[in-house]
């Protein structure tokens, strides 16, 4: 489909004043309200608010729309997809990036700015790094190096915020206005682009939805799929319009939440699954709110575990694996069967699930490193563990594991570490039963432990530091003691070890995670060690209601994996 401009307005939907694009691309002038552009006439083709059209540069094709064919047989209505994740950054932002960018270059911007923590990011970065824009992306601290690769590798300049996003936010607003720089986000621009999603639909063949789900942030997506829709209608291109249907995650829904008492609500971010529809303060909710009540639509929220089977689902029924907020339209859907029985329906799949793998990896029990030995592998086949990785991804605590059989070594390991905790007075609960056992599987039982950690003791000084006195038993002998010091009671215990340690085998910590199970005081504990010595790496795990204890089996346990593997190798 060809592009067009018949000219436009920029108005506020509050207060409806006209503004001027040259003072704002973001909020009314006046009144603080969201934008909007308004087109002096209606035209068969997408019309953008720009001088010159250029063609986009990224994508070559449309992005599929495919009939979930199996989905649609299970719950006996007409399902669809559209696969917003076939966009060269993998995310349906880069739509709205098109536009935004050149819309930066068009108003004479030195470079653009943003704040994000990842798709948003990514999109942006691709786009300014073809037409030739510097790009700044402000992040908070704690943002996930892996989530700002792809704009990173696009030439982006990350500049990281001691804060949450909120105060990234605020600061770039700042920054944009300090120098001639273009401010790229969920604003007016776009929206725009983000509305050609609607006029593919048109060339592809079909509009004709009953309801089309949209996963909700900032909602500027589902304003945008909406306004395609009444553009395509003003046009006389189509006869009617889809109900929409908004859809959050239940742990952040402040739309929906909003939806039901018209008016806008903002909330602190929490932490949910679905991070890409993760939105404290969404921009258009009253644009989605005008969408929904001019559609007769619906808004609906799913669970965190409700998300993990939906997402899983999809993957496995369809092929199609895609981000937690994706799973959201499934997730809702299924919630409602008795309102979508039989109808035809649109499910917006916003993004890949390779920005996710994360998830997956949280969700999942890893499978364990078997030895090179037929006997085994048959073993573990008939031992029942693959059938609990299976039926473990997104249940609940209440999902039993008892049933699974170890060979003899594992077992004894296994009753070895549940002793220990049930000496410290804790009962553990099905979801750490889940977790140790899963631990335990995977450890070598023929490995061979060079130290042997009898006792330590630590303390804290005036000065900062923490003391640490261990008592290790070296390879079956005499008793010795080792003391050393660090800046934390983990870097403390793992010194002196290294001290007495490092004279036969120096082993360097270049990262340690620990895991908390749930919020009790005595949940069990997970750490994971990652050890290097001369670029080999090796990962070692322990686990116990305290923490220390958990630290010391890991690096114990990593001594005698890399011992191991370098007399191998």
């Amino acid at each position: 489909m060809k592009a067009s401009n018949s000219g436009y307005t920029m108005s506020c939907i509050m207060c409806g004043l006209v503004n001027d694009e040259r003072e704002t691309s973001t909020y009314c002038t006046k009144c603080g309200g969201v934008l909007d552009i308004e087109y002096k006439e209606a035209r068969e083709e997408i019309q953008y608010p720009l001088k010159e059209i250029k063609p986009d540069p990224l994508k070559h094709h449309f992005t599929p729309l495919k009939k979930l064919n199996r989905l649609s047989k299970r719950y006996d209505a007409e399902l669809y997809g559209k696969l917003e994740f076939e966009h060269p950054t993998g995310c349906f932002k880069d739509r709205g990036s098109y536009i935004e960018v050149q819309k930066a270059l068009e108003l004479g911007a030195d470079a653009i700015c943003l704040a994000s923590t990842g798709n948003m990011a990514a999109s942006v970065a691709a786009y300014a790094c073809y037409f030739k824009i510097p790009c700044f992306v402000f992040v908070p601290e704690k943002t996930p190096e892996v989530k700002l690769a792809q704009a990173t590798i696009y030439d982006a300049t990350i500049i990281k915020i001691k804060g949450d996003f909120m105060v990234c936010e605020k600061l770039c607003r700042e920054f944009a206005k300090s120098g001639n720089y273009y401010l790229a986000g969920d604003y007016v621009f776009r929206q725009e682009g983000q509305k050609s999603f609607s006029y593919e639909l048109y060339e592809q063949g079909i509009t004709d939805f009953d309801y089309v789900f949209v996963p909700i942030g900032a909602g500027t997506n589902f304003a945008a799929i909406y306004k395609g829709y009444k553009e395509l209608k003003a046009a006389g291109l189509i006869d009617k319009i889809p109900h929409f249907v908004a859809v959050q995650p239940e742990q952040s829904s402040p739309v929906v939440e909003g939806i039901f008492k018209k008016d806008k609500i903002v909330k602190d971010q929490v932490n949910t699954m679905a991070d890409a529809v993760a939105v404290g303060d969404p921009l258009d909710f009253y644009k989605v709110l005008r969408g929904i009540e001019e559609t007769d639509g619906l808004a609906y929220t799913a669970t965190e575990n409700e998300l993990l089977e939906s997402m899983k689902e999809m993957t496995v029924e369809e092929g199609f694996f895609t981000e937690p907020a994706c799973a959201i339209p499934l997730a809702t859907f299924k919630n409602n069967l008795e309102q979508f029985k039989g109808k035809k329906c649109l499910f917006v799949l916003t993004g890949t699930g390779l920005k996710s793998a994360h998830i997956v990896a949280k969700y999942s029990l890893s499978s364990p490193v078997l030895p090179p030995n037929l006997e085994r592998i048959q073993q573990y086949i008939e031992s029942g563990f693959i059938e609990m990785q299976k039926e473990s991804w997104g249940q609940t605590r209440n999902t039993g594991f008892e049933n699974v059989s170890m060979d003899e070594g594992h077992s004894k390991l296994y009753e070895e570490y549940v002793h220990n905790i049930n000496r410290k007075g804790k009962t553990l609960k099905e979801e750490e039963i889940k977790v140790l056992r899963s631990l335990v599987y995977n450890e070598d039982t023929d490995l061979h432990h060079p130290v042997e950690v009898v006792d330590y003791k630590l303390t804290m000084r005036k000065h900062g530091l923490v003391s640490a006195a261990v008592k290790l038993k070296i390879e079956g002998g005499e008793e010795v003691i080792s003391l050393d010091q660090g800046v934390g009671p983990i870097d403390a215990i793992l010194t002196a070890i290294k001290a007495e340690t490092d004279s036969f085998l120096p082993l360097d910590v270049i990262n340690h995670e620990v895991e908390i199970l749930s919020p009790d005081t005595d949940s069990l504990v997970v750490v994971t060690l990652t050890l290097e010595k001369e670029g080999h790496k090796f990962t070692s795990k322990g686990a116990s209601p305290d923490t220390l204890e958990a630290v010391i089996q890991a690096f114990v346990k990593g001594l005698a994996v890399a011992n191991k593997a370098l007399a191998v190798g």
